[in-house]
Order: structure tokens, then sequence, then C-alpha cells
């Protein structure tokens, strides 16, 4: 099996680059001003609005895609 010889620099220059992206994540996560688009505020209106009887069950989507 080959074996690729890695630095502690290395492997400390990965961690470090891993950190800032999941710094960027959860600052991303943690926004508080965070708005639905208008567009979708109306889909989910009309969503809640339907019939559970008109939503396909589990398993009709399962037999149209799997």
């Amino acid at each position: 099996m080959f074996m690729t010889s890695v630095t502690l620099d290395q492997v400390n220059k990965n961690v470090l680059d891993l950190k800032r992206e999941v710094d960027e994540i959860k600052t991303l996560l943690e926004e508080q001003e965070l708005e639905l688009a208008d567009d979708v505020k109306a889909q989910i209106e009309r969503s809640r609005k339907r019939p559970i009887a008109a939503f396909k069950t589990q398993k009709e989507v399962e037999e149209k895609f799997l």
C-alpha cells in the first residue's frame, strides 16, 4: 500500500482551514435576520390550506421515483 508522507505543518494548515469553514457555516446558521421570500410564504400558506388527502403518500412517491 502506498503511503504519503504528511508533515505536522500540513495537518495543522488543513485543520485551521476546516475550522475557518466551520466558523463560516456557524455564522450563516446563527443569522437572526433570515426571512423567507414572499413567494415562499405564499406557497406555504397555500400548502397549509390543502386537505391532507390531496397530498401524495410516501408509498406513491416511492413508486414513482424509486
